[in-house]
């Protein structure tokens, strides 16, 4: 039985994403390097230290993930200033369906905590939010397991009774690795049948996860 739901944040909750994706373009652009879809997913769902390392395995020093960064998030920080937080389909309707079914919420999130909040409370669901695990408060960010069993902890709800919604393949297996429900709903990185050993779920949207969690009530 799903009683609680871990939820990712940029691409489950907010379709920031993909800004970020063009974001990242626009740095590779100035700075005259290459940024391939394959990178680019490798870091979807790291902190900062993990992203970083990664960087460094690629260009050799030649650019930082910092010098990046900077370019990336100026561009995704002003897109959000003029058009405010962009937000997921259905994404206020199902927080209050989960709400009343008492079904608990956690965001789980590599984002720094100052930047997560800010989104939550600009887009007034920090109402809905029981606990929260930012990227700033682990030791090891996804693919390791350690967010959402620190998020689990909190809500005081066993991981095996936890679902994980993700978008990304790093958050993927870490929900895996951490025993929880894995539901997937895709965002930039497509389902295919080769991420099948980490789903449990595939779902198409927010709202469609209300089946998932009603299907494991009655079991």
């Amino acid at each position: 039985m799903i009683k609680a739901v871990l939820f990712d944040m940029d691409g489950i909750l907010f379709d920031t994403e993909i800004i970020m994706k063009e974001g990242w373009l626009k740095a590779a652009r100035e700075l005259n390097f290459t940024l391939t879809e394959e990178h680019l997913s490798q870091m979807r769902g790291s902190a900062l230290p993990r992203s970083r390392k990664l960087f460094e395995e690629w260009f050799h020093g030649k650019v930082t993930y910092d010098e990046g960064r900077a370019i990336r998030s100026a561009y995704l920080n002003d897109y959000i200033q003029r058009n405010g937080v962009p937000e997921k389909p259905g994404l206020h309707e199902f927080l209050s369906w989960l709400k009343e079914y008492s079904i608990k919420v956690a965001v789980a999130t590599s984002t720094t905590r100052r930047v997560a909040e800010g989104y939550w409370k600009q887009s007034g669901i920090d109402q809905y939010i029981d606990a929260s695990v930012c990227g700033d408060e682990v030791v090891n960010s996804k693919p390791d397991p350690e967010i959402f069993l620190k998020a689990a902890s909190l809500l005081q709800v066993p991981i095996a009774e936890c679902m994980v919604a993700e978008d990304s393949i790093n958050g993927l297996k870490a929900a895996r690795a951490s025993g929880a429900v894995s539901c997937m709903i895709p965002d930039l990185t497509p389902y295919t049948e080769e991420l099948a050993p980490i789903c449990d779920h595939v779902s198409p949207s927010l709202l469609d996860c209300r089946k998932i969690i009603l299907d494991s009530q009655e079991k």
